[in-house]
C-alpha cells in the first residue's frame, strides 16, 4: 500500500513538473521574443516563472525519485540532502515566487493609483535589483532548513533535524508568517486599493486611448490578482498543515508532507495556464512561438520599446499602439 502511494505520487510529480517546466519556458520565451509583451510587470513574471520552475524541479525530485532511489546514508546521504534530494533549493525558489508575487502588486498599486510618479518607474536597472534581491532573501531565509536538513536512517530519506524542538517549531511559525502572513496581507491591501481606484471610482475618460488605457489596467489587474488568489489557495492548507503538526494538534505523517509539497508545486505548474486563459495576446504570440511564425523584433528594455502614439501608459512611458502586456 506504501508503495502504491509513492508511485502514485511519482506520477503526479513527474506530470506536474513537465507542464511546470515546458509552460514556464514559454512564458519566458514569449516575453523575451516579442516587443510588445516587454513591460515591468512581464518582467516580474520572468522571475516568477524562473522562481517556479525551480520549486518543481527540487522539490518534485524527491517524490519522483523515491519508489527507485536508493538514497546514500552517512556523510555523503545528508550532503545530497541538503543540495539536491532533501528539497531545500525548491523552498528558496517558493519564496522567491512569493517575493515576485508581492513586488507585482507593488508595482501594479503605483501603476494605477501614481501612474505619472518618476521616481517609481521600474526601469530595467531596477527590475534586476528586484530579481536579484529576491533569490538573495530567499537563500538567507532558506539557509536555517538548509542546515538542519540532513539523511534520516530511521525513514531512509531526507527530513529537517533541529537541535531543539523550539528551533523546529520556530521555523514553522516563521514560514506562516513570511509565506503567508506578510505577503498576503501586503497584497490583499494593495489589490483592494487598485480594485477600487480601478472598478469604484468613475473614470469615464473622454478620449479613445484614455478608455483603452483603462480596458489594459483592468485586464493586467485581474490576471495578476487570479494568480495571487491560486497562490493563497495552494499556500493556506500546506502553512496550515506544517502549523498543525508543530503545535501537535496533528501528527504530521509523509503523506501530509506529499499533500503540502504537491499544492506548492502545483501552484508553480498552474500560473502558465492562467496566463493563456486570461490573455487573448498571451496565446497569439504562444501559438506563434509553438508554430515557429514570425515574431516582433526583439529590443532591448527601454523607453525605446515602449512608445506609441504619444500617450502614457501605467509607468508614465509612452504607451503602445498594443497594449504591453500579457494581457491583451
Amino acid at each position: 500500500m506504501l508503495s502504491s502511494m509513492y508511485i502514485g505520487f511519482s506520477v503526479l510529480f513527474s506530470i506536474m513538473m513537465l507542464v511546470n517546466l515546458v509552460g514556464n519556458t514559454l512564458v519566458i520565451l514569449v516575453v523575451l521574443r516579442n516587443r510588445s509583451m516587454k513591460t515591468p510587470t512581464n518582467y516580474l513574471l520572468i522571475n516568477l516563472a524562473s522562481a517556479d520552475m525551480v520549486v518543481a524541479i527540487f522539490i518534485g525530485i524527491q517524490f519522483i525519485a523515491t519508489p527507485t532511489f536508493t538514497h546514500p546514508q552517512g556523510t555523503v546521504g545528508s550532503a545530497l540532502c541538503k543540495i539536491i534530494t532533501g528539497g531545500t533549493p525548491g523552498w528558496v525558489g517558493a519564496v522567491a515566487s512569493v517575493f515576485s508575487l508581492v513586488a507585482i502588486a507593488i508595482e501594479r498599486y503605483w501603476a494605477v493609483l501614481h501612474p505619472h510618479s518618476q521616481k517609481i518607474k521600474l526601469t530595467k536597472t531596477k527590475i534586476i535589483i528586484l530579481a536579484m534581491l529576491s533569490w538573495i532573501v530567499s537563500i538567507i531565509w532558506a539557509t536555517p532548513g538548509f542546515w538542519a536538513t540532513t539523511y534520516i536512517k530511521e525513514i531512509n530519506g531526507c527530513a529537517h533535524s533541529f537541535s531543539k524542538p523550539i528551533y523546529a517549531k520556530l521555523y514553522t511559525v516563521g514560514w506562516s508568517v513570511v509565506a503567508g502572513v506578510i505577503p498576503i496581507s501586503i497584497m490583499g491591501a494593495l489589490y483592494f486599493r487598485v480594485v477600487y481606484r480601478l472598478w469604484f471610482v468613475n473614470n469615464e475618460a473622454a478620449e479613445a486611448t484614455q478608455r483603452s488605457l483603462l480596458r489594459y489596467r483592468k485586464r493586467v489587474t485581474k490576471m495578476v490578482i487570479f494568480v495571487t488568489l491560486v497562490y493563497v489557495l495552494c499556500w493556506v492548507p500546506e502553512l496550515l498543515i506544517y502549523f498543525l503538526g508543530f503545535t501537535g494538534t496533528i501528527t504530521l505523517e509523509a503523506v501530509h508532507h506529499a499533500i503540502a509539497s504537491a499544492l506548492i508545486v502545483f501552484n508553480s505548474s498552474i500560473n502558465p495556464i492562467v496566463y493563456s486563459l486570461q490573455s487573448s495576446k498571451f496565446r497569439k504570440h504562444l501559438g506563434e512561438l509553438i508554430c515557429c511564425r514570425k515574431r516582433n523584433v526583439v529590443v532591448p528594455f527601454s523607453n525605446s520599446g515602449l512608445k506609441f502614439a504619444g500617450k502614457k501608459d501605467d509607468m508614465g512611458q509612452e504607451m503602445p499602439s498594443v497594449a504591453p502586456s500579457v494581457n491583451d
